[in-house]
């Protein structure tokens, strides 16, 4: 090889070297009964979809995509075939694999290699379930009395709604499901309608609060949080609707300091309990009721807990919901750590605001606030304590 030559191929393989690495995901798999068909990959953008790559499926429709990965925060893409798609949530540089038929391409694909992707795929078959009882439910109406089928409708969105929060936002409000079921619309019609809805404002400022927390410098950070701060000045109760910059500030600086939805009650000796006073410890959240069969054995756990971590930093905060307040006094009062009672008992707003929908419900909440976990057996929260005193 000449010396010139030789000096090329060096500077060409420095020039390569001190590029930097740009992380990409792999999307593979398969549609069968799709043969000629082409298969595209769309990116789900905040404004507009866009396509960034595409293939012509041939034989058993084997197909291969490889991508930059997404920066800075998870995003969303989707396969297409003939108007059929499956969603995805990307958020690193994972391997993802797809396998489906086309003629039930959206109801009953297999995905494998993301989590994130997997328990999207749940989310929107919960959305196509709801669409199918909406369905059913008009189907039903040969003669419909609209005021009727309005009242029926409204109460289903509402179930689903509460659903969605259960069993996607509240888990884990900084996660893809989270943020994806914000934007959930039927027929048009977002579910969640922040400048309308008080209680729809706050569900996007909680996710926005982790989303600051998670992806600071991600687009999809700035943009929810500009729609939580817009909705929650738009549905402020106060009497003019007139929000002056100072009230956005003061809230703007509330989500970034506090990862949860505040409570603030009265315990035993009427002097009022802050939730958010207790950041910085782990916090068990419990919503329950005393006068109920499970509450002397419930309570004695918790107690066993409370013993074992709280010179390590643990904390419980206690709401009682009961109507009956004597009872929940007179047995509260001898209890080590922070209970307060609700008046409005199963009417409470804190229950709506969390989305409790039976007792007892636990939250977890870890040093700096965030809700991390909501466990449904008791038998977990042991061990889920001890990961977040670590």
């Amino acid at each position: 090889m000449k010396r010139s030559n030789l000096v090329i191929a060096v500077l060409a393989i420095l020039t390569v070297a001190c590029q930097p690495k740009v992380d990409r995901f792999t999307l593979n798999g398969q549609i069968a009964e799709a043969d000629g068909k082409t298969l595209y990959l769309d990116h789900m953008g905040l404004d507009r979809v866009e396509v960034i790559d595409s293939v012509k499926l041939e034989g058993e429709g084997e197909f291969c995509f490889n991508h930059v990965a997404p920066k800075d925060c998870f995003d969303f893409y989707r396969l297409r075939v003939d108007g059929k798609v499956v969603n995805l949530a990307i958020d690193s540089t994972e391997t993802v694999t797809v396998k489906a038929s086309l003629p039930v391409m959206q109801i009953a694909y297999m995905v494998e290699g993301s989590d994130n992707s997997a328990r999207l795929k749940d989310l929107v078959m919960d959305q196509i379930g709801l669409l199918q009882d909406l369905r059913r439910v008009s189907s039903q109406y040969r003669n419909p009395d609209p005021a009727a089928l309005q009242q029926q409708v409204s109460e289903m969105v509402d179930v689903f709604k509460s659903d969605l929060m259960t069993k996607y936002i509240l888990p884990d409000p900084s996660s893809p499901c989270a943020y994806y079921a914000l934007f959930l619309s039927i027929n048009g019609q977002m579910l969640f309608n922040p400048q309308a809805d008080r209680q729809d404002a706050k569900n996007f400022a909680a996710v926005a609060t982790q989303m600051d927390l998670h992806y600071p410098d991600a687009v999809r950070t700035a943009h929810l949080h500009n729609v939580a701060l817009k909705g929650m000045a738009k549905t402020s109760p106060s009497r003019n609707n007139t929000v002056t910059e100072e009230a956005i500030q003061q809230f703007e600086n509330m989500i970034v300091e506090t990862g949860i939805i505040d409570i603030e009650l009265p315990d035993c000796k009427g002097v009022m309990q802050k939730l958010s006073d207790q950041k910085g410890k782990v916090i068990l959240l419990d919503f329950t009721a005393f006068k109920t069969d499970y509450s002397p054995n419930y309570n004695l756990f918790l107690r066993t807990l409370y013993n074992k971590y709280a010179d390590q930093g643990f904390s419980i905060y206690q709401v009682s919901v009961d109507s009956d307040e004597s009872y929940w006094m007179n047995t509260a009062i001898n209890l080590p750590w922070i209970c307060v009672h609700d008046e409005s008992s199963v009417y409470s707003t804190y229950l709506k605001s969390y989305n409790v929908q039976q007792l007892p419900a636990v939250f977890l909440i870890d040093r700096d606030g965030n809700i991390t976990d909501r466990p449904e057996k008791t038998d977990e929260l042991d061990g889920k304590i001890a990961k977040l005193l670590e």
